[in-house]
């Protein structure tokens, strides 16, 4: 597990000044509120017909248990193309800059790839 300290190292970034600001934007929590119905996707998510990699942080309050087993009950889950990382002390997004997080990426590019 990483430090809080190489977390923040990670997804911050000192402006010319020396204040200190978010390495993303911190507006993308507005599509959660202004697009209410962009995220009932289950028919798009249904013909996806290629190896589809689920990652999910084991503490996201986003895609929750429920939601990674109904993923593998339908669509490219049901076809058996369905592979889910679960990565353990992280909120909903990983932040992929670990060789434990990004090898089974990796791997899994590889076999996608094949």
């Amino acid at each position: 597990m990483r430090s809080g300290a190489a977390l923040t190292e990670s997804s911050t970034r000192r402006l010319l000044d020396g204040r200190v600001t978010p390495h993303y934007d911190p507006a993308i929590v507005r599509q959660f509120s202004a697009h209410d119905n962009d995220y009932l996707i289950w028919p798009h998510y249904d013909v996806i017909d290629v190896p589809v990699l689920c990652l999910r942080g084991a503490e996201s309050d986003l895609v929750l248990p429920g939601v990674v087993e109904e993923m593998q009950r339908r669509g490219p889950g049901a076809a058996g193309q369905l592979q889910v990382l679960e990565i353990q002390g992280c909120g909903h997004a990983p932040a992929l800059n670990v060789p434990e997080q990004l090898e089974p990426i990796e791997g899994f590019i590889r076999a996608a790839s094949r």
